[in-house]
């Protein structure tokens, strides 16, 4: 009597553990749905407030990505401090999908704009400022691949 009771018992832990380790399941698969809903959010709120930098200083956005070189001084240094606001933008996106946390489409789209931006002659300049020496490794790693890979063709 006593060892058909531990068997019943043995049934029902086991069983409550199963329960367990799918309600655990659901709630991780619900938990990264909401993570990767909130960077997407994070990620278009932060391209909107780029935006809006970019349509205050319209015309040195402009110089830039036609290839010009800004007015050493003031305007190198406002040049410098938006292209870093576009790396910081970038490398963000990079550390979340290497997390997982964005979606395959939202990183490529922002890949694709990435070789054009490092054969730019702006990269060079903030490349050498503290902006473009403060960024992690492994995200400076990936530009100078690009970059190198955009200039040989």
């Amino acid at each position: 009597m006593l060892e058909e009771i531990a068997n019943v018992a043995e049934i029902i832990g086991v069983t409550l553990v199963l329960i367990t380790l799918i309600f655990l399941t659901l709630q991780i698969r619900q938990n990264t749905r909401a993570i990767r809903s909130t960077t997407i959010q994070a990620v278009m709120q932060s391209d909107m407030a780029f935006a809006q930098i970019l349509v205050d200083h319209a015309a040195l956005w402009d110089k830039i990505l036609s290839g010009g070189m800004p007015e050493p001084g003031a305007e190198t240094r406002r040049a410098t401090i938006i292209y870093n606001l576009f790396m910081i933008e970038t490398e963000t996106r990079f550390h979340q999908f290497q997390l997982g946390h964005l979606g395959e489409p939202a990183w490529q789209a922002r890949l694709r704009t990435v070789p054009l931006m490092v054969r730019l002659p702006m990269y060079s300049v903030w490349r050498e400022s503290l902006g473009g020496q403060s960024h992690s490794e492994d995200f400076l790693e990936l530009l100078s691949r690009i970059h190198t890979e955009s200039t040989e063709v």
